[in-house]
């Protein structure tokens, strides 16, 4: 039994398929299966974490049905320059061909791959565009440490609430939250494990989606699409208690390019950009300085704009940090609110439809 097919739809297919096998190059969920059949092609990848299913429409009367090694068969489709490219199966073996070209792969039996079950106790939590939830976990999945050993850390928080979206992540060290608007049909909030959320942010999601949640897991749904993640059981610490508020805060407005220049000159003693950056907050002005391990030091003046001093600040932070943020935001400039030198600072941010919060510890030495 063989197909034609066109070749930039399987690869793109396989290709974001790969996103969602497994690592465990013994273990079936390392392939994926295709099935092709009443002019569909369906591809569906899983590990114990995500899955992926997804449905292209395509011209055939044929059927076929595989399991294949995803990385094989992408290697062989994209060195493949003619526009479409045939499919021909027989028992375990299949065949590519493409003009003069031809190899054959080794597949498997269909019926070994798992069935993929969702949970029957799992309802519509709103819609959103594909944009808006790639930015917010974009923007927020260099913060957590995957490595902690409290595993409400090492995911992204989303929280579901009437008028907003709002995504949190911190390592202790740091906390980054965004909010955008999003009229939701409920409030619910739920921790996404790293590797969902790493597979949402890879994959080329567009246009409007359907998220739902159930105990243990979310479901991304388009009319062609269905993506999972399983939930992290906990509670994400409450953040809100270490948020600053310009009512009890010093506050000042400082232009972004500015200070991340600053940070940069300051930095270049380090080749890692690890080092400490001193920041001295004193009327008009901000002064900061870098030092690395051996004692060295690179000092830069910036004029920045009080919007509520009672106090300076002389405080020590971390500007691989400072650049994480600054790097990240488009606005062309941001609020520094502070309350002490052994206090978290925390960075404000608005653009467009977005609106972060980044809180930082000082360096207590």
């Amino acid at each position: 039994m063989s197909i034609t097919i066109q070749t930039k739809t399987i690869k793109e297919l396989i290709n974001e398929l790969t996103l969602s096998t497994s690592k465990e190059k013994d273990n079936i969920l390392s392939n994926i299966l295709i099935e092709i059949k009443e002019d569909k092609i369906i591809g569906i990848a899983a590990n114990n974490i995500t899955s992926i299913e997804k449905t292209i429409e395509t011209k055939t009367d044929n059927q076929l049905s595989f399991i294949i090694d995803p990385v094989k068969f992408f290697n062989i489709l994209k060195e493949i320059k003619e526009e479409t490219v045939e499919l021909e199966l027989e028992k375990n073996i299949i065949t590519v061909k493409s003009s003069s070209f031809k190899t054959k792969i080794k597949t498997q039996d269909p019926g070994l791959f798992p069935h993929i079950k969702h949970s029957e106790n799992i309802e519509k939590i709103c819609q959103i565009q594909a944009k808006k939830l790639k930015k917010l976990i974009r923007e927020t999945i260099y913060c957590p440490d995957k490595n902690d050993i409290s595993r409400e850390y090492t995911g992204i928080f989303i929280e579901i609430e009437q008028n907003y979206i709002k995504a949190t992540a911190t390592d202790h060290y740091r906390l980054i939250n965004i909010k955008t608007e999003n009229t939701n049909d409920i409030e619910a909030n739920f921790i996404i494990e790293n590797a969902g959320a790493a597979l949402i942010n890879r994959l080329s999601l567009e246009g409007e989606i359907e998220l739902y949640k159930s105990e243990n897991e979310i479901l991304i749904k388009q009319e062609n699409l269905v993506v999972s993640s399983k939930i992290i059981s906990g509670n994400f610490p409450d953040y809100n208690q270490i948020l600053l508020d310009r009512s009890t805060s010093n506050s000042v407005e400082i232009e972004k390019e500015k200070l991340k220049d600053a940070v940069k000159r300051s930095s270049i003693l380090s080749e890692n950009k690890d080092i400490t950056a001193k920041i001295d907050i004193k009327e008009k002005t901000l002064t900061l300085i870098g030092q690395n391990s051996e004692g060295e030091t690179a000092e830069d003046i910036i004029n920045i704009t009080p919007i509520e001093t009672e106090k300076d600040l002389n405080i020590k932070l971390n500007s691989k940090f400072i650049l994480d943020f600054l790097n990240q935001i488009e606005a062309d400039t941001v609020i520094l609110l502070y309350k002490s030198a052994e206090e978290p600072i925390m960075f404000e941010s608005n653009e467009d439809e977005y609106y972060y919060k980044y809180i930082m510890t000082p360096i207590i030495e």
